[in-house]
């Protein structure tokens, strides 16, 4: 009798380490597939869909949600990840979906104006690979008041809003600082992350106090680098994930 329970226990045990084994290696597989396949093959294959949503609103849950929300739709100072308004790389003009997942996971993978790296391989004071771009605070360049608050009439100009057009002529020598970031017709430049000045989507705010301040202080907000936190999987799926909330998939 003591043979038999030691037998089952026995048995039991190595059916309990060979299940395990399964999942791991699933898992595993799952994780491969995902990393090759395009975001159209994902959507096409239940089981590997099923897998990008599980680890991708995991990771949101974990890491994403204290910033951009549980709903990924931002705050103050922190983009709306699925309205299709993109700061970084995505322009729209993509011809495969892919060339968009590999921009949002440059951006997840090494964050923007990054600085958790070692100081003799930083540039401008953030990490080598990281998004970076500074927007400049004016009034601690010397401007005049006179000359922030018609900045912000020129911003207003350009997004449509009512705005003094004595203002805007009166800060036409000075516009060229803005196209270097922000394009010369204010639609923004991805490539630097300089937002669309000529949409209604405001980061932090379109009352002009707030619109002054960003002007006159600059802004110099932050996200970090992911590569060190999550795995190559977990990023793609993120990827991929935001790619379709902010598509309405």
């Amino acid at each position: 009798m003591q043979l038999d329970l030691s037998a089952a226990r026995f048995f039991l045990f190595s059916l309990m380490l060979t299940l395990c084994s399964q999942v791991t290696f699933a898992q595993r597989d799952l994780d491969e597939a995902l990393l090759l396949a395009s975001p159209d093959m994902i959507a096409a294959d239940s089981a590997l869909k099923s897998h990008m949503e599980m680890l991708a609103t995991e990771a949101v849950s974990n890491h994403c949600a204290a910033c951009h929300g549980a709903n990924l739709a931002g705050q103050s100072g922190v983009p709306n990840l699925v309205d299709y308004d993109w700061l970084w790389g995505v322009s729209g003009f993509e011809m495969t979906q892919s060339e968009a997942v590999f921009e949002i996971m440059q951006t997840i993978l090494y964050g923007v104006r990054n600085s958790e790296c070692a100081d003799e391989i930083k540039r401008y004071g953030a990490c080598p690979d990281t998004r970076f771009s500074q927007m400049p605070g004016y009034g601690e360049l010397g401007f005049s008041e006179q000359q922030l608050n018609d900045l912000v009439d020129y911003v207003y100009g350009i997004s449509g809003d009512e705005h003094e057009s004595a203002a805007v002529e009166r800060v036409a020598g000075l516009t060229v600082l803005c196209a270097e970031c922000h394009g010369d017709d204010g639609a923004g430049y991805k490539a630097f992350g300089g937002p669309d000045l000529s949409d209604d989507v405001w980061l932090f705010g379109s009352a002009r106090e707030a619109v002054y301040d960003v002007i006159a202080n600059g802004r110099t907000e932050s996200c970090p680098a992911w590569s060190q936190t999550l795995n190559a999987a977990t990023i793609k799926a993120l990827s991929v994930y935001i790619y379709n909330q902010s598509m309405g998939y």
